[in-house]
């Protein structure tokens, strides 16, 4: 059984919120079961993002060490430097991506870093935030639109399949 939703759906869009208006709305199950995605997006993620630490502080070292000489075609780093910046760049760009294929789920993504993520749902017929953290093994809080993590609240009173 998925989770109460009133007759009428989900309340009118309240633009005063500060959230993003609902693409989709989740039940727990529709959200369960995109979770194994959300977590292979993190694993991709997670990689990308070390490696872009790594690439943007050794172009910074470069830049520091050389200084506008870096350009130079005398320079003995150029061709290494141009090669970290296009690395950088591309992963950059390989982030977003990630980011925007997470949202076409229909998931608000709030933290790539700790896989912190909303979905959209109905409890008790009001448009809520269902909350997951990756490490959970499967989406077990909401909070509140207005809400944040620290006010989480356990599911576990409602009937879940």
């Amino acid at each position: 059984m998925g989770l109460p939703a009133t007759p009428q759906g989900p309340a009118p869009w309240d633009p005063r919120l500060r959230v993003e208006p609902p693409s989709k709305v989740f039940t727990v199950e529709q959200a369960d079961a995109l979770l194994p995605d959300l977590e292979q997006a993190f694993q991709e993620m997670d990689l990308r993002s070390t490696r872009l630490r790594e690439t943007t502080e050794l172009v910074q070292d470069l830049e520091e060490y050389w200084g506008n000489r870096i350009g130079d075609l005398g320079c003995p780093d150029r061709g290494r430097y141009a090669t970290l910046v296009r690395e950088r760049d591309d992963l950059q760009v390989s982030l977003s991506e990630d980011i925007a294929r997470v949202h076409a789920l229909g998931v608000l993504l709030k933290d790539f870093q700790s896989g912190l993520v909303d979905f959209y749902g109905i409890i008790d017929g009001r448009l809520v935030f269902l909350c997951w953290r990756r490490g959970e093994p499967s989406v077990e809080f909401y909070h509140t639109l207005e809400g944040g993590f620290a006010g989480r609240k356990p599911l576990a009173p409602l009937p879940r399949k």
